[in-house]
């Protein structure tokens, strides 16, 4: 864990004194060789972009693919890919842009949803649940309920929550938006880029959760929430330990899959 700990401190150290011709390498870095992993797994984990390939995806974001398909599914597929790719470079836009929390989240919200889900960069109005691997019924909360929700996150992110760690932050922040689900969908996308901007702007490394993850992912986060009052306090989150250590070990590796790809 100290090594670790120690390795993260070194690379945020490097990243935070990366000159402008650096800076910039690295930023193309992760928005054009990370950011097509981290759509494809990112979209993946949700179930959507299920026919395309990570070739596809590759090829469509460098504008290579055949966008001339009559398949509805498929030009879904597609926009879904564009959406998050974009709302990842939207990221880097605002990295030095003192922008309200609130703000960040519905942006994401509305730049992946673009033309897909309606009412994108809106609060739900709708309830919405899932069923755990348990089969117990998760109702979130309730859509009159949701701006008094994100209100309290961002008194949180802006006070209490600036006393943790960057990744402690950055968890807090997922969970809080998987926890209030304030959107009718994409929400768990919104979660894994929020928590990005966060670490990114932070000067530490994106995380990307692969698709074969997943059932290990979602495992982390019905643990943290085994006791969870999603009604009540969606906030009042559990045990983040184990999730921080995969974060933290994530980040390191894009960090070192970075270094392979310019010594390449």
């Amino acid at each position: 864990m100290l090594d670790r700990i120690f390795d993260l401190a070194k690379i945020q150290n490097k990243i935070t004194n990366f000159n402008d011709n650096l800076k910039k390498q690295y930023y193309n870095y992760l928005i054009n060789e990370f950011g097509t992993l981290f759509t494809f797994h990112s979209n993946r984990i949700e179930g959507t972009n299920m026919t395309l390939t990570l070739n596809d995806t590759r090829q469509i974001l460098n504008n290579t693919y055949n966008l001339d398909i009559k398949d509805k599914h498929k030009k879904r597929e597609i926009n879904e890919t564009i959406n998050h790719q974009n709302a990842f470079k939207y990221i880097f836009d605002i990295l030095n842009k003192d922008l309200d929390i609130i703000e960040v989240i519905k942006n994401i919200h509305f730049i992946i949803g673009k033309d897909i889900i309606i009412n994108a960069g809106e609060y739900k109005i709708k309830e919405n649940y899932l069923i755990n691997s348990n089969g117990k019924e998760i109702n979130f909360t309730k859509p009159s309920l949701v701006s008094k929700r994100m209100e309290e996150l961002k008194q949180k992110y802006e006070n209490d929550w600036q006393n943790l760690t960057v990744f402690e932050r950055a968890i807090k922040l997922h969970m809080a938006i998987v926890n209030i689900h304030p959107f009718s969908d994409g929400n768990g996308r919104v979660a894994r880029l929020i928590m990005n901007y966060e670490l990114i702007k932070n000067n530490y490394p994106p995380v990307n959760i692969n698709e074969i993850q997943k059932l290990s992912y979602y495992a982390v986060i019905e643990e943290i929430n085994i006791d969870t009052d999603y009604q009540n306090n969606p906030l009042e989150i559990g045990d983040i330990k184990l999730f921080n250590e995969t974060i933290q070990q994530l980040s390191i590796m894009t960090f070192k899959n970075m270094q392979k790809y310019f010594s390449a």
